[in-house]
């Protein structure tokens, strides 16, 4: 039996022998190739140019994420605008509404009481604000303020100003609006010295103070008094000190 074993491997043997021959010859053949592209690979810039495109394709990853993150952010913002538009729109619908304009109306003839009366005593006319609904250039809608008063002098101008700012304190007092109770004026000397002391009586009834600019020879008599300096300047004392 085992004669017959030993026989059946013996006569096996070439054929594997054979066998190994063409697998060794086979991995020789490969072993080869191997090393024909170890060194092609090793003379040439292909792994250079793989790290160049690596990296580029990792920029471009980048950029893309960058760019994502903007087109969300301004998908983000776009819809805020369109909700804060929506809420202009709603804003604007109400402060035009019939109702509003006519609290506004309202509102404006209590200040006109107050105008007209101190540009009456001041001056013997009664000036007053009037309000008007528009639409600007931009297609934009408001309300136009305007004095429908015709004060074509310079005088009379301040004049006018003057009235407006103590019609406005006490306007805001009367409506609880926070307000200061002092106004600064510049230009004073081109009213008469008439307007000039009626208003000094009548911010002082009305617990205002009254600062105003003015060379001093266009003080009226009675209001060149020291007591009512705050602030005395002149070519040789000037405010800041500075030189000629």
């Amino acid at each position: 039996m085992i004669a017959e074993k030993v026989k059946y491997i013996a006569k096996d043997l070439p054929r594997l022998d054979s066998d190994l021959q063409a697998k060794s010859e086979h991995l020789s053949r490969l072993l080869q190739q191997e090393a024909e592209l170890t060194a092609a690979i090793s003379r040439s810039e292909s792994f250079a140019e793989l790290e160049k495109l690596i990296n580029e394709l990792n920029e471009k990853y980048r950029k893309k994420g960058e760019y994502e993150s903007i087109i969300q952010q301004l998908a983000e913002v776009e819809a805020n605008l369109k909700s804060l538009n929506l809420r202009l729109d709603a804003i604007d619908n109400a402060l035009f509404s019939e109702e509003f304009e006519l609290k506004i109306k309202g509102q404006v003839n209590k200040f006109n009481r107050y105008f007209s009366s101190i540009s009456l005593e001041l001056y013997g006319e009664q000036y007053a604000l009037k309000v008007d609904p528009t639409v600007n250039k931009k297609g934009q809608r408001l309300y136009e303020f305007s004095a429908f008063n015709t004060n074509l002098s310079s005088g009379k101008k301040q004049g006018e100003i003057s009235c407006f700012d103590i019609a406005y304190t006490l306007f805001a007092d009367e409506e609880n609006i926070p307000c200061l109770h002092f106004l600064l004026n510049d230009k004073k000397e081109l009213m008469h010295d008439n307007q000039l002391l009626k208003i000094a009586y009548l911010v002082n009834s009305k617990g205002i103070q009254f600062v105003a600019s003015i060379l001093k020879d266009k003080l009226p008599e009675e209001l060149n008094r020291e007591e009512y300096f705050v602030v005395k300047l002149s070519q040789g004392d000037k405010l800041f000190r500075i030189g000629e």
